[in-house]
């Protein structure tokens, strides 16, 4: 037996991409374990338990295509070079016939650098029809952000805070002592300091509990109550006059509108009492710096409620002064230490000479285009002369329309799609709509690279095994949206015949005319991104990452990422686009007061898609010691409620929308609002069959099969409506 030795690493599980010591016997990782010394040494429940998921006997291993029917369970196994022929063949075939827009890219949790590669890919490619799963998480809150201010604040939720900087924390549309734990530790070290922590949440979770101030909302009525603190601050004068009289504009409009919404009112929408509204703004706008957190939650909340929850946060920072403050909303710097932005080039996907045509919902859901890709980069060009480093947000296409591009040919055809890190039928409202659409015939190619195969991978032509962290070199820059750099190499080579995901846009690109543009290898590309560093990565790998010098008040030398170089609080890019930023507050489409006919017979308001630490979105369901924590969908329920309805805990439970039902165990919670459910997302049961009609399960628990996702329900961005929306709830006879 050899001795053991240690190296550093990546955690293989997420997307966090969080630094590991790996222990090393006879060529195989046996353990890893949290690298102290790293400012990303951190590991959750789903890295300790990376080991299993690395060498899982159920991990893809080989490539494989298709012997029966879509979703059949017949496979063929074939090698890469056959499989890299086989497509690129079908890819040319598909250009000539129908255009380069023919060809869609679904993304997920990054393998390495596999979503950049593949933005690259479809830029030099020409076509506009790619998301990821930010689709549902940043795509519908960046664009307002960059539109009022020209910047994002993701930065200031991901790093820790500075008690001493820092006086009030408000946690709005997140939850992050489950989704980011490391963080979650650090939040409550500073409030242990003197920081204040006010939580909005319908649910008691852990953050609620420990908050010094609770709202507790009706779901879905976020952009109410930030209107109503509006409202106090603006009525009280005790929002930053000299910077809102020096660097913002459309004050005035914002106030009149702001007049509309007093505490009594609002209380009246959502449920906090008049009292707490005023307490919450008076607390965050008295604080010397305030952060307002970044959340995915506010933009689930259906047609026009999303937009006025995002707008009404922008305006909390701006008129406090908050942004780009020490101890505020710090903006995210630029990824300039790479070839970031040179390598994936958006001015080519701009004017590709190819691309005839938008993307397939550009016409209706502008916000995410190649148009609003253009309009973004014209305004934001005096502080990013080269393009803002997550400029992917602003071109992203509605789900729905591709779907209906795939089904019925309007307005566009879309005949072959990549499906890369995700499990489309698990991340994506309305499910059936995706599986009617990928299984159809009018999809001619479907190509599914990941670590295991899942319930949207069973339907797929060829099916291509991925490296996770531990066995390929790893450099993260957060999708580009920080300037700070981390790399890691690979501590063992790849088991059997996986491949980095780099390495599938690589091997198509060199057989449809794009060689000079790919390296041979995702180490080979890493060095290109780091020219502009004069460093290889390598070398890179073996230090402590690259952060860029601390920055505030940045807007002082240059203005704002805008138009006119001021916070615009009624911005004119989204008027540009068709938006109306002063339309204030709008109910969720259905909800209580929106769809009172239909609350008769759906009474309860439905929350899904909350993370959980076992899980990252749908994966993880293969891991034993995971399944043993958390073996079961859960739906959490007020006691009595449960017990009005005749469930216990521990009972199976439908849940009913308009669009079918799906059933959960019911888990009892106290302090959840008598009319508030929750249910779990993302679920599927990798243990059951894989052939059709069970495609592992995925009809059963997967809430994300009753939630809309239609015209008229996604919101303003094109995402999926997953609270605040109504259902019904009644006792299963089995499990």
């Amino acid at each position: 037996m050899s001795a053991e030795t240690l190296k550093k690493g990546t955690c293989p599980v997420c997307g966090h991409m969080c630094f590991v010591i790996a222990h090393i016997e006879n060529g195989r990782v046996v353990k890893v374990e949290p690298d102290r010394e790293s400012p990303l040494g951190h590991l959750c429940i789903r890295g300790v338990n990376a080991v299993e998921y690395h060498r899982h006997p159920k991990r893809l291993n080989y490539p494989m295509k298709r012997a029966g029917a879509r979703g059949e369970a017949k496979w063929t196994r074939i090698s890469w070079e056959q499989a890299m022929d086989e497509i690129a063949t079908k890819l040319k075939d598909i250009r000539d016939r129908y255009g380069p827009e023919a060809v869609l890219v679904l993304g997920g949790s990054p393998h390495g650098f596999g979503d950049p590669a593949s933005w690259k890919w479809c830029n030099l490619w020409g076509t506009p029809n790619f998301f990821h799963l930010g689709k549902n998480c940043g795509e519908a809150e960046f664009p307002v952000e960059c539109a009022m201010y020209g910047y994002d604040t993701i930065a200031a939720y991901t790093r820790f805070l500075n008690p001493k900087k820092t006086g009030v924390l408000v946690i709005w549309g997140a939850n992050p002592a489950e989704s980011l734990p490391r963080l979650w530790q650090g939040y409550k070290y500073s409030q242990s300091q003197g920081m204040k922590i006010i939580v909005v949440d319908p649910r008691p979770t852990e953050c609620a509990r420990a908050a010094n101030l609770w709202l507790q909302l009706r779901p879905g009525t976020d952009g109410a109550l930030a209107l109503g603190m509006l409202n106090v601050i603006l009525s009280e004068g005790i929002y930053d006059r000299e910077f809102v009289e020096k660097w913002c504009t459309g004050f005035e409009e914002l106030k009149a509108l702001a007049r509309q919404y007093p505490p009594e009112r609002v209380s009246q929408i959502t449920w906090v009492p008049a009292e707490r509204v005023a307490e919450a703004a008076r607390l965050y706008a008295k604080a010397p710096a305030a952060v307002l957190t970044w959340g995915v939650a506010n933009t689930h909340l259906g047609d026009g409620a999303g937009l006025s929850a995002v707008l009404g946060k922008c305006w909390l920072r701006a008129i406090t002064g908050n942004l780009d403050r020490e101890g505020g909303q710090l903006f995210s710097d630029p990824p300039d230490f790479l070839a970031f932005l040179e390598e994936i080039d958006w001015d080519r996907q701009i004017h590709h000479p190819l691309r005839t045509r938008d993307n397939v919902s550009a016409d209706r859901i502008p916000i995410g285009s190649v148009r609003a890709l253009a309009l973004y980069k014209e305004a934001m060009k005096r502080v990013y002369p080269k393009g803002w480093g997550a400029a992917q947000y602003f071109i992203y296409p509605s789900p729905h329309a591709v779907w209906e591009a795939i089904l019925t040919g309007k307005p566009y055809p879309i005949k072959a799609a990549f499906v890369q890190g995700t499990n489309t039928l698990c991340s994506m409202g309305d499910a059936r709509h995706a599986y009617q659409a990928l299984k159809s015939k009018n999809m001619e190619l479907l190509v599914f690279m990941d670590h295991f195969l899942n319930p949207t991978g069973a339907l797929a032509d060829y099916v291509l095994p991925a490296t996770d962290a531990l066995e390929r070199p790893t450099l993260t820059n957060n999708w580009g949206m920080t300037g700070s750099v981390h790399g890691r190499e690979a501590v063992v080579p790849p088991l059997h015949e996986r491949k980095d995901d780099y390495q599938l846009w690589c091997d198509l690109g060199k057989r449809l005319g794009q060689a000079e543009h790919w390296p041979d290898t995702l180490e080979g590309w890493f060095d290109k991104l780091l020219e502009p560093a004069g460093v290889r990565f390598r070398e890179f790998a073996q230090g402590p990452g690259y952060s860029p010098p601390h920055r505030s008040r940045r807007y002082e030398k240059t203005g704002f990422a805008t138009f006119s170089g001021k916070v615009e609080l009624m911005p004119g890019l989204l008027k540009k686009l068709g938006y109306d930023p002063a339309a204030g507050y709008r109910e969720p489409p259905w909800s209580p007061i929106s769809a009172p006919d239909m609350a008769e017979r759906f009474p309860l308001i439905l929350i899904s898609g909350s993370r959980v630490q076992e899980f990252h979105h749908s994966s993880h369901r293969q891991l034993e010691r995971i399944r043993k924590r958390y073996p079961d969908p859960l739906l959490e329920i007020n006691p009595e409620t449960a017990a009005r309805l005749g469930l216990a805990e521990g009972d199976w439970a439908w849940i009913e929308t308009p669009m079918g039902r799906m059933k959960q165990k019911v888990r009892l919670i106290a302090g959840m609002p008598p009319s508030v459910v929750h249910a779990d997302g993302y679920w599927w049961f990798p243990e059951k069959p894989e052939a059709e009609p069970s495609l592992f399960g995925v009809w059963e628990s997967n809430i994300d099969a009753i939630v809309p996702d239609a015209p008229g329900f996604s919101d303003y961005a094109g995402n999926s409506y997953f609270r605040g929306l109504l259902c019904r709830v009644y006792k299963s006879e089995t499990p």
